[in-house]
């Protein structure tokens, strides 16, 4: 079976996920820093690979640590209820070789820890899941063609499983490429194809589409994304409040695919977590490597899903709004 979902992408790491698709969306749009509205940026960074705004040649590396929780949220059907902790320690290089050529990298560990609760199906125990770790790198490479062209391609490769299940059962790997051109200082428009394997089901190919437009003086509608918590794919609108802070809202799209334990109703099985959530964030830069960030908004259009492990489904349920909010620190090297 082959999924094909719209991706917008963060001017930034590698990391995405699907839906039906999007397994993580395709690793592909990994949430990244977005700085402040910056006049004197030429070009927008391009997607996937954890740029800075300002080319200088050199390297470069960035440290995002990231919590957030979300609070109870009610499975359809009085199928349960559950509460979600989520622990992601990012790193990213990037590499700036010439006026032409630069190469991105990094590395993602992820915890979620699910907490289900009362009863039917996602709340009788044992838990359909418990505790998902993500493993992921990627690597990738954007070039200059022109002052308005360039081209971006690279791939990663992830590993998404349940405490004490297998990780050489839970691999998925793909990459994607593209192209953007800026019209103006203030307006940079992309867009890519992406493929990637999933667990237990057939490719996933995906569009990406890429946004940087400066509306106004002090106003930034963009893809590149520093909630990190939904470390997929969205669009955010940034307001440069001051010279140090930030103020966004956004929408984000989550999606988790997972290897699980032979513990649970579904031994060796695959689980399927999305969301889109919908947030505002302050964003606080005491020096220029450091941005601190606390977001809060509500999980919207969730949903739950049991495959076994031959990929069928078992229990497929949406669930009710889920409250979250969370903390992150970027810092530069």
């Amino acid at each position: 079976m082959v999924g094909l979902v719209p991706t917008i992408i963060l001017a930034s790491a590698f990391s995405a996920g699907p839906s039906n698709g999007l397994a993580s969306l395709p690793s592909l749009a990994a949430l990244q820093e977005a700085g402040g509205v910056d006049e004197s940026r030429n070009v927008e960074p391009v997607p996937g690979f954890g740029q800075l705004d300002a080319l200088s040649r050199g390297t470069t590396i960035t440290f995002d640590p990231q919590y957030a929780h979300v609070f109870n949220s009610e499975v359809d059907d009085n199928q349960g209820e559950f509460d979600l902790d989520r622990l992601r320690l990012r790193l990213q290089g990037r590499t700036v070789l010439n006026d032409t050529w630069e190469l991105g990298y990094g590395f993602k560990y992820q915890f979620d820890g699910f907490g289900f609760a009362e009863t039917g199906f996602f709340g009788a125990s044992p838990s359909p899941w418990t505790d998902i770790h993500t493993v992921q790198f990627h690597v990738g490479a954007t070039v200059k063609f022109t002052e308005q062209w360039r081209g971006f391609g690279g791939g990663q490769f992830r590993f998404a499983r349940e405490t004490g299940a297998d990780w050489s059962d839970s691999f998925e790997g793909g990459g994607a490429f593209g192209v953007s051109y800026s019209f103006s200082r203030t307006l940079t428009l992309g867009g890519g194809l992406g493929v990637e394997t999933q667990l237990e089901d057939g490719l996933l190919f995906y569009p990406v589409i890429v946004i940087d437009w400066q509306i106004a003086d002090r106003w930034l509608l963009t893809t590149r994304m520093s909630t990190g918590w939904a470390d997929q794919t969205g669009i955010q609108l940034v307001y440069d409040w001051t010279e140090t802070l930030d103020a966004s809202v956004g929408v984000a799209y989550d999606y988790q695919r997972f290897r699980l334990n032979d513990d649970g109703p579904s031994p060796g099985g695959v689980g399927l977590f999305t969301a889109t959530p919908v947030y505002a964030m302050l964003t606080w830069m005491p020096s220029s490597p450091v941005r601190l960030s606390v977001f809060a908004g509500a999980n919207t259009m969730g949903e739950l899903e049991l495959r076994n492990s031959s990929g069928n489904s078992i229990s497929k349920k949406n669930y009710g709004l889920g409250f979250l909010f969370g903390a992150q620190a970027s810092i530069t090297f």
